[in-house]
């Protein structure tokens, strides 16, 4: 029999979102995200951030294009401004996905070290209680052997 909510879950990883846009700034967000998923540290957090800022500064600069122009130029501002916001949508999830998986590899990594301080801690307990006991064995015998030969 098989249950499946015993099953250990895996997480989901969005893919690597391919733009229909490619630009500098795609390129440098995807490249970004990319070194984030696989050396999750504040260099590479800030690196994401600052490409993050930099699409979104070309999303802006589109959206006043936006306002100025007509027709064809138009057409073409509002479907690159769309492409770029659905990638940046797409990377800001794989960002968001790779940020939870360093978190939770943090946790784990503390819980092992917590199991480990408790295990040792316990250890310790087992070893000071085992000289406990000794102590008052022997104690008793010494008692014993006073109280006998105390004994007329």
């Amino acid at each position: 029999m098989f249950f499946s909510a015993c099953e250990e879950k895996k997480p989901q990883v969005t893919a690597n979102s391919i733009p229909v846009t490619t630009n500098l700034e795609t390129t440098r967000l995807g490249s970004s995200v990319d070194a984030y998923s696989n050396t999750p540290n504040a260099v590479n957090a800030a690196s994401v951030d600052e490409a993050l800022a930099q699409i979104d500064g070309e999303i802006a600069e589109l959206d006043q294009r936006l306002a100025t122009v007509s027709g064809d130029e138009r057409t073409e501002a509002k479907i690159k401004a769309d492409n770029l916001r659905a990638y940046r949508d797409q990377e800001r999830m794989r960002y968001t996905e790779a940020k939870a998986r360093a978190k939770g590899e943090v946790i784990k990594e503390e819980a092992k070290n917590l199991g480990d301080t408790v295990e040792e801690g316990a250890r310790r307990a087992g070893e000071g209680i085992k000289d406990a006991a000794e102590t008052v064995r022997e104690g008793v015998e010494n008692t014993v052997d006073n109280v006998k030969e105390n004994m007329p």
